[in-house]
């Protein structure tokens, strides 16, 4: 089993491109390879390259910004596919495919869902290329089995942490989602998402997991979070530093409405929203992020909530005397910035 690097697009567009210097970044399960990359691009070209050592989550998190910064003028961003090939003035997304097969666990799950006869199969990039084989073998097996519909950012039945829209319109139509991979991060998002009985299909533990019971445990922190918010007198609303988490417009949406009911606002910004950095502000009762979901949702470390922009639309229906309803059950948690970043010039 391994994932691979699409080399030959990167040899093919430092070859039309002619760049001077290329900065790199990438997830951290890709971090080796991606440096056995760069090692081939200075033997081959002899053109310097630097490898951004920050957290990377998803195609939110590209470092097109930092290109001119390190006097360089092309950035690769590794391992996060989508419809869309660039990103800003610099950035090329670069496919990383996981060779790993799903024949075993897909043997291992069928008797596991007898009960459902309706299934949605998803993934993410790094096993698209897997989706029509598995989507035969379960055809194979009796279901009726349905792949999402690709749009302007995600290829079809691929999904990102944030982002299910590719699915979502197929909640009402299956019994339940099977997701091909190892990812406790995007399947519960998954769950979540949709509201389906949902399955993560572990290719190399060989392992099947029903996610119910760690979607509820996240859905029930998620809204604990918010009611733990409404008592809040004082709130910092955090605007995301990374280029694709930017979200100005809602940031500034989310402040009026609060003070609106009475709320005092902390306006901030952050690169890394973490417990540490939200330390110092001891007078601040609660916090709302409009960066990365995940934060909120996955963070359970925070010593006050901390919510994300689901949350705070459910906070803020609390405080106009409204139900909070299925907040989660939608199909983007944050609508990311990267297609309205400046095209390459």
């Amino acid at each position: 089993m391994t994932v691979w690097i699409n080399e030959e697009k990167v040899f093919s567009l430092i070859e039309e491109k002619k760049p001077r210097g290329i900065v790199l970044n990438a997830p951290g399960g890709l971090l080796k390879q991606t440096r056995g990359l760069m090692d081939k691009i200075k033997e081959r070209y002899g053109i310097p390259s630097v490898l951004v050592g920050d957290s990377c989550f998803g195609i939110c998190d590209t470092v097109d910004n930092e290109v001119e910064k390190l006097g360089a003028d092309m950035a690769l961003h590794i391992g996060h596919n989508a419809v869309v090939q660039t990103v800003g003035d610099y950035t090329y997304l670069i496919d990383a495919v996981d060779d790993v097969k799903f024949d075993g666990v897909l043997n291992t799950a069928i008797p596991l869902m007898k009960e459902f006869h309706k299934i949605g199969l998803v993934t993410f990039s790094q096993h698209l290329n897997e989706l029509e084989s598995a989507k035969a073998t379960l055809e194979d097996a009796g279901f009726e089995v349905k792949i999402g519909r690709k749009n302007n950012l995600l290829l079809g039945s691929q999904i990102f942490g944030c982002d299910f829209s590719t699915i979502h319109p197929l909640r009402n139509e299956v019994d339940a989602f099977c997701f091909l991979g190892q990812s406790e991060f995007h399947v519960v998002g998954l769950a979540l998402a949709t509201g389906k009985p949902t399955y993560m299909l572990d290719p190399y533990l060989q392992e099947v997991t029903n996610m119910e019971e760690a979607a509820e445990e996240r859905r029930k922190r998620a809204i604990l979070a918010v009611y733990k918010a409404l008592d809040a007198r004082t709130i910092g609303v955090i605007t995301g530093l990374k280029e694709g988490q930017r979200m100005i417009g809602r940031s500034r949406w989310i402040t009026k409405r609060l003070e609106m009911h009475g709320r005092k606002v902390l306006q901030l910004a952050m690169r890394e929203i973490t417990p540490e950095r939200l330390a110092p502000y001891r007078d601040v009762d609660a916090f709302i992020q409009t960066a990365c979901p995940r934060i909120s949702i996955d963070g359970f470390t925070f010593d006050r909530p901390v919510l994300s922009i689901p949350q705070a639309d459910a906070l803020v229906r609390l405080m106009d005397g409204k139900e909070i309803g299925d907040f989660l059950e939608r199909p983007k948690w944050i609508e990311l910035t990267v297609g309205l970043l400046p095209r390459r010039r």
